[in-house]
Order: structure tokens, then sequence, then C-alpha cells
């Protein structure tokens, strides 16, 4: 409704405002729930836990006097400080720890893609499985970005790594794009070779060992140059670079490795 009445008048909403538009409706929906939940004591010490923040702290601060009531918990907005991205983090630590509620997460899966649906703008992300994705094109997103997190569940490292990439790509930390994406593939390549050499020098191994063509070999050679360049001059070249091609490495990344864990 919103975005059909914004393009009746000629309206536009920065991404900004319409992330800050977000943050405020989860403030009123998931949070103000989870908030009224019996057990939100224990909820707000886990996610303060996640975020790596002292709850002890935090509770004695929201309590400066005793009183024979009780102790006040913090809201979960006093975590976030109305940040978008912290509040992303926060909405996937909350899922988390309702692992074995599946109502509760339900619920909270009904407000952000609600949340989401309703911003005027693209928000830059998606919501898929208790977690946040970078919104590009959703066929790639699928068989590049999350498909690759299941190849990959048998190497927890390079999971982690690969799950880095995504988060930094969405909080726009280009530069650590970069690196995260390498150390997917090159870790990767350690452990089907079972070795510790550099993926420039293991290269021309992993090839004769999957059987892949001279033509994909120079795809990954070029991969390495990219991103060695890249490590190199960091500071020089982490504002040049686009986030288009940054996401375009983050693709190649999920390929790569679909390619390498099928072919084995």
């Amino acid at each position: 409704m919103l975005k059909r009445f914004n393009k009746i008048f000629g309206i536009q909403e920065s991404a900004e405002e319409e992330k800050r538009k977000f943050t405020q409706r989860i403030n009123q929906t998931v949070f103000d729930e989870i908030e009224e939940d019996e057990k939100y004591g224990i909820v707000f010490r886990t996610i303060c836990y996640g975020l790596g923040k002292n709850a002890d702290d935090l509770i004695d601060s929201a309590n400066p006097i005793l009183s024979s009531d009780g102790y006040n918990i913090p809201a979960l907005r006093k975590l976030t400080g109305d940040n978008f991205l912290q509040t992303l983090r926060i909405l996937e630590l909350l899922y988390r720890f309702f692992k074995k509620n599946n109502d509760r997460r339900k619920t909270i899966t009904s407000w952000i893609e609600n949340a989401l649906s309703i911003a005027t703008v693209d928000l830059g992300v998606r919501w898929k499985k208790g977690m946040f994705y970078p919104s590009g094109a959703k066929v790639l997103d699928k068989k590049l970005v999350e498909e690759p997190l299941d190849w990959l569940e048998d190497y927890p490292n390079e999971k982690s790594n690969f799950l880095k990439a995504i988060k930094n790509y969405t909080s726009k930390k280009y530069d650590q794009v970069i690196i995260d994406c390498y150390l997917v593939v090159e870790g990767l390549v350690r452990k089907i070779l079972k070795n510790k050499k550099t993926l420039d020098n293991n290269c021309d191994e992993l090839f004769k060992k999957i059987g892949l063509s001279q033509e994909w070999k120079s795809f990954l050679k070029n991969y390495i140059v990219f991103a060695n360049q890249y490590k190199r001059h960091a500071s020089d070249k982490q504002h040049a670079i686009s986030p288009s091609e940054v996401e375009s490495f983050l693709y190649f990344t999920g390929l790569m490795t679909r390619l390498i864990i099928e072919s084995k």
C-alpha cells in the first residue's frame, strides 16, 4: 500500500529512512512480544552473551535503587540503540534461542517478513530460515549463497568464513568480504588435498585431482590474483571497488565451492 502511494505521489524514501522504519516496526512487534515472555530474563542474558555484552552490568544500570518488587530487565531496544544491523543480529539470536518453540519462530518470521514487505525500497537484506542474507538476484542467491552453506556442512571453518563474508557484505565491509571468501576456497582446497599450502600453490594439484578443464583453472587463477592484489592494497582499493564486483566475487566463491565439492 505504501509503495503504491509513494509511486502515485512521486515520493522516494531513502534506504536509511526505510531501515529506520523497519527497526521501529520490529521494536513494536517482535521485541514487545518477546519482552512480555515470562522467560524474558533468560532471553536477555542469552542475547547479551551472543553479542558479547555483560548482562549483569546492564541490569544493574537499569536498577540503581534496590526494590522489593524485584528488578527490571532492560528492553532489547537498549541493546540495539535503534541500529539497523544490530537489530538484524538480535533477530537472528532470538530465532536461535527459540529453537524448540516452532510457534515462536513462526511469529518472529511473520513479523520480520511483514516489516520487509511493506518497506517502500529494498533494504538490502532478506530473511530465510532464521538468517538474513544480502538481497541480490534471488535465483543466484539460492544457488550461489544459500546452497553452498549446505555443501559446506562438513567443513565448519569454511562455512563460518562464508557466513562472515555474507554478513560483511550486508554491512558493506567490502574489503573483508574478499578476504573471507578467499579463506573459504583456500581452506576447502587444503582439506581436500590434506596440506597447508596457499591456494595459488594448490591450484595445479587441485585440478589434477578433481579433473576439471584448463579453462576452469584460468578462472580460479584470476580469482586468486584479484584476491591477492586486493588484500595487498586493501587500504588503497577498499573505496574503489564497487559493490557489484564484491557481490560477483561472493557469487563466484559459492560457485567454486559447489564445483569443487561436487567434483570431489
